[in-house]
């Protein structure tokens, strides 16, 4: 078969790339989609809320 199929949802998610943010609070070091950047993270070492767009070091 030639034609190959994805999985739904393939297209819109192939343009994602890694982005590493550090917690501001202990240093942590977070992987989130480039997608995920808008939105607010919770560090799963310190439980701290924080605004990845203000710690970016990718």
């Amino acid at each position: 078969m030639s034609d190959q199929q994805h999985c739904p949802g393939f297209e819109s998610n192939k343009s994602l790339s890694e982005v590493i943010v550090k917690c501001p609070g202990c240093g942590q070091e977070i992987e989130l989609f480039s997608d995920e950047t808008s939105k607010q993270v919770k560090c799963s070492n310190c439980s701290l809320l924080f605004d990845p767009t203000a710690s970016e070091d990718s």
